[in-house]
């Protein structure tokens, strides 16, 4: 068949996603069990699916907690919906940190501006949950179109040894809209954070699996050198 390429990976995230592959749904191991599954197979496949997943449980506690449907005003371009692909970009670090500021008093929307680290695959996605520092200096969680005027993945700064196909690298932001999700502190607060941590350790189980069954195989090869495996 066709190479899995990252655009059909992500579709096969958007697929699932549409599906209701979600933790804390009912089905919470039988989907970690998929993505341990998957990430035995292929783990930048896998590492590709998980982020889309975690971002659509984020959105849906978010509605939970709230009564609302925020999810469906992080779009800049209406008909959309159903083709967006979400990340999520909460590691922390050097020397521009990404802040937001209100767009006016109370408003839901803010203006994010500087560099967040560690975007995977921020220049394939259509969207992305970042963290940001508020006004009080606290942390809050922001939905953003990446494809805005303002966002730029900075080109050259990701070296890897392992899972080339999803770049990590940091990704600009000056002065770009993004809504608010949940109240600052809630993305770590929430129960639903211990649901993603898990989520990523089962792809990274799974990774682990598909390396022992390829050592397996060399090691039960006729005349294989145990000593050099």
């Amino acid at each position: 068949g066709p190479a899995w390429t990252t655009e059909r990976a992500l579709a096969l995230a958007v697929a699932l996603g549409s599906g209701g592959a979600r933790p804390g749904a009912g089905g919470t191991a039988d989907l970690w069990e998929a993505l341990a599954t998957l990430a035995a197979a292929d783990l930048g496949i896998a590492r590709t699916v998980e982020p889309h997943l975690d971002a659509l449980a984020i959105l849906d506690q978010e509605r939970e907690d709230a009564g609302g449907d925020g999810a469906s005003r992080d779009d800049a371009h209406p008909g959309d919906a159903a083709a967006r692909t979400w990340g999520v970009f909460a590691a922390e670090g050097g020397g521009d940190p990404l802040t937001a500021v209100s767009d006016t008093s109370g408003s839901e929307t803010v203006r994010l501006s500087g560099t967040k680290p560690w975007c995977s695959l921020a220049g394939s996605l259509t969207h992305a949950l970042i963290t940001a520092a508020v006004d009080d200096g606290s942390r809050g969680l922001f939905a953003v179109d990446l494809r805005q005027d303002g966002v730029e993945v900075v080109p050259g700064a990701w070296v890897a040894r392992g899972l080339v196909e999803v770049p990590s690298g940091p990704l600009r932001l000056r002065d770009v809209s993004a809504r608010r999700v949940g109240a600052p502190g809630w993305y770590l607060e929430r129960p639903g954070f211990h649901w993603g941590g898990i989520q990523v350790a089962a792809c990274w189980y799974g990774g682990a699996v598909g390396l022992a069954r390829t050592l397996l195989r060399a090691a039960s090869r006729e005349g294989a050198d145990r000593l050099l495996l």
